[in-house]
């Protein structure tokens, strides 16, 4: 007789975000998210594709008055951008200048949502206009986009979403956040977006 031994084995990938407290200065927000995933014996469930989490910090008078992490909304061109930048160079794959890599302001208040094409109220002036991040890697499978403004307006701005493209101008919504609580940037504020990714 033949014995068989068959082995179900589950996988767990966890990422989690600490809550990170401010050093010092007026409304800060604390954001602490996490995310597990596991797969199930048999399959159905999925590992987890990209992640992306959106740190925004603002500093007034050298220090830290808003602070908060949270996940985004990787859009459904964003989700084309992957896949055409990962087939990059194999035949009939679609092309791919650029991925996620300009960061943008918005007073927009709106939902965000995966069919979003563009960031509405999108700031143009002021020293607010969209940017292009600087690439850091984190791990081997992460890493991030960073970019600080300055407030060079002479009046405040409210800031209440996020965005990432792949162009400096026009160009596809790669994602967005809209902020749990909106940042005030006063004139000569800066505010540093980071956005990470995981995969």
């Amino acid at each position: 007789m033949v014995a068989v031994l068959i082995l179900i084995a589950t996988t767990v990938f966890a990422y989690s975000v600490a809550t990170k407290p401010s050093n010092g200065g007026g409304p800060v927000v604390n954001v602490s998210d996490s995310y597990n995933y596991a797969e199930a014996p048999g399959g159905g469930n999925k590992a987890p594709t990209w992640l992306g989490m959106v740190q925004v910090l603002v500093v007034h008078n050298g220090m830290l008055v808003y602070d908060t992490i949270q996940h985004n909304t990787i859009t459904n061109t964003g989700e084309g951008i992957i896949s055409a930048c990962t087939a990059r160079g194999a035949t009939s794959a679609p092309a791919c200048t650029n991925g996620g890599v300009y960061i943008a302001l918005s007073t927009d208040a709106s939902v965000t949502s995966p069919t979003d094409l563009t960031c509405a109220s999108e700031l143009s002036t002021g020293g607010l206009g969209r940017a292009l991040g600087t690439y850091s890697p984190v791990t081997t499978n992460s890493h991030k986009v960073v970019f600080t403004f300055t407030n060079t307006g002479t009046t405040p701005v409210t800031i209440s979403k996020v965005c990432m493209f792949d162009a400096a101008s026009g160009g596809s919504l790669f994602a967005e956040d809209l902020l749990s609580n909106t940042a005030s940037v006063a004139p000569s504020d800066q505010i540093t977006i980071s956005w990470s990714f995981t995969h």
